[in-house]
Order: structure tokens, then sequence, then C-alpha cells
């Protein structure tokens, strides 16, 4: 979202902005509209699951996607109104930037950039997962006498920003990793394992923009392409790419695992690390 904002966005002085009025996970200042207009987008920034669209005076827009949300550009106003938009940024241009969320759960608030480190949602999060990818020895260091599962280790924002939980999943049937293990119980080589899969997996799904099960759309309103590429999420049943073992589900946190029992043995297997691989299937 952010490398297609910055080819988008960029450049553009905001005309006008509208809201809903709707709350969002926090209310939306009734201020914002005045204080976005006439500012220009100076460039789009992220960490972990926030956007920071840093805009001319030394304000940042930030912004997160939350379950349902998406950010759309139109070259023009569209014709045919949507349902649940909660703020329209008209250009001076005549392009339009809307953001959607049907369930509301995300965010936009106006910071000053200078203050963006002290904000409360970022200085809780941990280094972030693509511009500082995880080594196997910092997640074993990280994971040290931890008892929560290794997949809800890896959706901690405090510990790695950034994973969520299709890829979570995806992650650790690369690494060959049951997800129900605790974090504590991995060694160096399974850590450096997960590491690998996580170059991997976020490396390919932000090239194929994203992965689109119902509500993710790319700013052009199209789906991500990633989906065709899961080995395990929202597969329960069918074969397992790797090996054709049924993939199974589990609820872990009140949200759904998918694994594989073949590729992700339940206990750590001996001698020879086993791996699910990280390439492409």
């Amino acid at each position: 979202m952010r490398r297609m904002l910055e080819a988008t966005v960029r450049g553009r002085t905001i005309r006008a902005v509208t809201l809903s009025g709707l709350r969002l996970r926090e209310p939306v200042a009734p201020s914002l509209p005045r204080r976005l207009r006439g500012r220009t987008i100076a460039g789009l920034g992220r960490t972990g699951k926030y956007l920071l669209v840093d805009l001319d005076g030394g304000l940042t827009l930030l912004s997160h996607l939350g379950m349902s949300g998406r950010w759309l550009f139109f070259p023009a106003a569209p014709p045919d109104a949507l349902e649940h938009v909660h703020a329209r940024l008209a250009f001076t241009d005549g392009a339009q930037l809307w953001f959607q969320d049907t369930r509301r759960f995300g965010l936009l608030r106006l910071v000053r950039t200078a203050a963006l480190a002290r904000d409360p949602a970022l200085a809780a999060l941990g280094p972030d997962a693509v511009a500082e990818p995880p080594t196997g020895a910092t997640l074993h260091g990280l994971a040290r006498g931890a008892t929560p599962a290794v997949k809800s280790f890896l959706l901690d924002q405090r510990r790695i920003a950034g994973l969520g939980n299709i890829y979570a999943s995806e992650i650790l049937h690369r690494a060959g990793v049951d997800p129900r293990r605790r974090a504590g119980s991995l060694g160096a080589d399974e850590w450096e394992r997960v590491a690998g899969a996580v170059r991997a997996v976020l490396g390919e799904a932000i090239g194929l923009m994203g992965t689109t099960f119902s509500m993710y759309r790319t700013v052009w309103g199209e789906p991500g392409g990633f989906g065709e590429r899961l080995r395990v999420y929202d597969r329960a049943g069918a074969p397992c790419r790797a090996c054709g073992t049924p993939v199974r589900r589990i609820v872990q946190g009140q949200r759904s695992t998918f694994y594989c029992p073949a590729c992700q043995p339940r206990s750590r297997p001996r001698g020879r690390a086993r791996s699910a691989g990280t390439g492409t299937s």
C-alpha cells in the first residue's frame, strides 16, 4: 500500500477533505479537514502496519487499515458513490483519495512529524519486519524463556512489527515449525529457518501487491495476487502444496491458524533439521 500510494499521490496538493463523522478505532478529529487543506503530500512511510503520509509543514497523517480498511485512488471523481467511506481527500488536480473501512477498526490521526517517535501507537512497536528483517539469532534471543505459542509470538507487534495472521501461518509452514509449540522451545536452527521464511514470504507478498480474500484491494481497486501462492492459510482440508497431507485449522488467540501436520511436526525432529523450504511453489 505504501508503494502504491507513493506512486499515485506523492506531490499532490489537498484541496478539500470530507469526513463521514463516524468513529473509527478512535474518533477522527473534526479539525482534520481544516488542517489538511492546502497541504502537499511530501512522501509515504511505513512502520509495521501503520502508514505515514508525510505532508509539508511538518505534519504526518498516521493511518492504520485495521481489519477492513483500504485507500482507493481515483484520477478523477468517481461517478458512483461507495459505502463506508470515512475520508475523501480531493486534490487540486481533480484526483481523489478515499479511505474506506467497513468494520471501522482503522485509524486516521494527524500528528507532528517530529513527534512521531513518541506517538503511543508507534513507540510500542518492535523492529519492522521488512525495514529491519529479523535474524535467526535475534529471534532466538527474543524467544528465550518465552511461553506463548510461536504463532502468537510472531503476531506480537511489540516483538516484530508488521506480521499479520495470514503471513504468520505461511512463515511457520515454510520453516517447518508447528504453530502450537512454545516460542522458547525452538532451537537456533529453527529460528534461522523462521527468519528466512519471514524475508521470503513478505518479499513475495509485497511483490504481488498483497493477499485478498474479501476486503483488501490495491489503491486501484484490484485484488492482491499473493492468494494464489498460499500454501496453508484458508486451505483447511485441502492438500498441502508441499507434501499433499490435508491442511488443518485450529484457533489460537481467537485467530484461525492453518498448518500441515506432516511438514510441521508437533515435536522437534531428531537428527538433521527438516524444513518445508522457503522457496516458492
